[in-house]
């Protein structure tokens, strides 16, 4: 193809789409696209999908305004909470927190995989995540403990051995 064709191409192209762009009367950009992809010269097709990317989307101004509704909805006291526990804590803090209960055992069932699913007279269910093998009785005092990384044992008064546990309820 000669200069010349390339030439007059690019301007039949450029005084097409860049005056539709520069308005922004251009709404659907699958359209566009569809255009561009229809010009058979490599340097106009170029030129046509480098002034799309260029062109400023009008959906960014609706995006914006729905995050900031979200936003608003929070509460102060959510926003506050939000990933404190990556704080350190104050000697306070650390005082008033409780790393350690003694409840009494109501109820007693066993899963499918011989896991216990316990419950507690204050309505608490807690089941078992290990696999060790642990006698446990109705009416019997336990204390849960705090562990590190977020886990729960659970072990009887005046034992050493503890089992792993999460709440369910």
């Amino acid at each position: 193809m000669t200069a010349m064709n390339l030439l007059t191409c690019t301007a039949l192209i450029s005084g097409l789409v860049f005056p539709l762009l520069a308005q922004g009367q251009t709404t659907n950009l699958a359209a566009d696209i569809k255009v561009c992809r229809q010009i058979s010269q490599d340097q106009a097709r170029l030129t046509c999908f480098d002034a799309l990317s260029q062109q400023k989307p009008s959906v960014s101004k609706l995006a914006s305004t729905s995050v900031t509704a979200g936003q608003v909805a929070l509460t102060a006291e959510q926003i506050d909470a939000f990933a404190k526990e990556q704080v350190k804590k104050t000697t306070e803090e650390l005082a008033n927190e409780i790393n350690s209960i003694s409840l009494t055992i109501s109820k007693l069932t066993k899963t499918p995989r011989g896991k216990w699913n316990i419950f507690f007279e204050n309505g608490q269910k807690w089941q078992q995540k290990d696999t060790i093998k642990f006698k446990l009785k109705v009416g019997q005092q336990v204390i849960l403990t705090k562990g590190a990384l977020s886990a729960v044992f659970l072990q009887k008064e005046n034992t050493n051995t503890r089992i792993k546990v999460k709440r369910l309820k």
